[in-house]
């Protein structure tokens, strides 16, 4: 077929592929000139993709690698750290309680690993590195002389007036009766500055253990979520 310019401005007689390769550029294509049905399956792929929206996840996705995703909040436990009562605290010898302000150092136990950041300690009150729910528990191991242990475990959101969050009462029947007790709560710690815990003891059973070889007393901090 011969190739006719017509007078109203259009060719005829071209085939398809007629035209010397490179003839037509970006510049000559109509802006929104190329849509999807244009494109054959496969033609747009990794090289040409500067980003995709969100909204365009949707459906069914393939399997994706984690290691391939960036900027997500973290998960799971990413502050631990466990401290001992280093050497025993004479219990007060009444029903009420009075607080443990000192002998609290970081366990150093051959298999413990911190993770994450540590807490810090400073006459037995205890401040969070970092904002978050953090699951709080106190074990302790009580005798010494027959009689009851009291332990309880306190918090602040103002770092000045303690609510208490639990308590825990073990009754010794001898003189060689060891008791254990266990305290822990949740703290929603929205202000390091502010939420803070501490122990206290009470009771009449004659002490709380500690010691580092093996432990005895101890407080773990778990850091579990954002606040």
């Amino acid at each position: 077929m011969a190739i006719v310019i017509n007078g109203s401005g259009t060719v005829t007689g071209l085939s398809v592929g007629g035209l010397p390769d490179g003839t037509v550029d970006a510049g000559t294509l109509a802006t929104n000139s190329v849509d999807s049905a244009e494109l054959i399956d496969g033609a747009v792929d990794d090289s040409h993709m500067a980003a995709m929206a969100a909204s365009k996840l949707t459906g069914a996705l393939p399997a994706i690698s984690g290691a391939s995703l960036t900027n997500l909040p973290a998960q799971g436990i990413t502050d631990y750290s466990v401290w001992l009562l280093t050497s025993s605290v004479g219990l007060n010898g009444s029903s009420s309680f009075a607080d443990i302000t000192a002998n609290q150092a970081e366990s150093g136990q051959p298999s413990y690993s911190r993770i994450g950041s540590a807490m810090t300690v400073s006459s037995g009150v205890f401040t969070f590195p970092s904002t978050g729910y953090w699951l709080v528990t106190g074990h302790f191991q009580a005798g010494g002389s027959q009689g009851y242990a009291r332990a309880q475990l306190m918090a602040t959101t103002n770092n000045s007036s303690y609510a208490e969050v639990m308590r825990s009462q073990d009754e010794s029947g001898s003189q060689s009766d060891y008791g254990y007790l266990q305290v822990h709560g949740l703290i929603d710690v929205t202000d390091t500055s502010n939420v803070k815990v501490k122990f206290q003891q009470g009771g009449t059973a004659g002490r709380f253990d500690g010691g580092t070889s093996p432990p005895a007393t101890q407080f773990t901090f778990a850091r579990i979520g954002d606040t």
